[in-house]
């Protein structure tokens, strides 16, 4: 019996060699499917990553208006509760002259401000009172650029203040038009990019006024 070894001549070549043309490199279809298959697994790459810098993007305007709001309610809450009076009184034009609750009442800012008229962030971060003289006597309360906030990132944001008259009751807190012992002062922060204006922050507090005992 004769193995493949011990094959000779042109029979041995015939049952050698291979029975058709190795294949090299991909046919159009093949690169044309594993094209398609890239791109889909492209695109969902980028949306992932997208969804992931919008997320730490929304993360940091939540955390930028939570303390725009807070840093107003706590000045709000320093503020005297009003006297009785009939109506809201009429708005007052500096909110450096500011001193009950009520004064508050449908204030709006945009970029966010001290009580003395200093933009947050470029601030030097003193006191209302010492910022307020500053200002009246023309110093500068600016800090540093280095340690300044970017203009174009503090002006997207806007706090505005809602201050109702409210009266508890079974159901919780109704608003009246008549003065009460009790306000509800809502700090909201919007915040505006690409013509889309969102809220990102807002606190709500009830301020009341106790008599003190006899």
């Amino acid at each position: 019996m004769t193995t493949a070894g011990e094959v000779c001549g042109p029979y041995a070549r015939r049952m050698l060699a291979p029975s058709g043309r190795l294949r090299r490199g991909f046919t159009y279809a093949e690169s044309m499917i594993a094209l398609a298959v890239m791109s889909l697994a492209g695109a969902a790459l980028l949306t992932s990553v997208a969804g992931a810098v919008q997320s730490s993007n929304d993360s940091i305007y939540r955390s930028v208006g939570q303390g725009l709001a807070e840093q107003l309610i706590d000045e709000i809450a320093a503020s005297k509760f009003p006297t009785g009076t009939a109506s809201m009184p009429n708005p007052i034009p500096l909110r450096s002259w500011f001193s009950t609750i009520d004064d508050y009442d449908k204030f709006s800012e945009c970029p966010p401000r001290t009580k003395a008229g200093e933009v947050l962030g470029n601030d030097d971060a003193a006191t209302a009172a010492v910022a307020y003289m500053d200002m009246m006597l023309g110093k500068s309360g600016e800090r540093t650029a280095e340690l300044a906030a970017a203009p174009s990132f503090v002006g997207r944001f806007t706090r505005s203040v809602l201050v109702e008259r409210v009266q508890p009751g079974a159901s919780g807190w109704s608003v009246v038009t008549q003065h009460t012992s009790h306000r509800r002062v809502t700090v909201s922060v919007a915040y505006t990019a690409n013509k889309s204006t969102r809220t990102v922050a807002q606190i709500v507090r009830v301020f009341s006024s106790v008599s003190p005992a006899p």
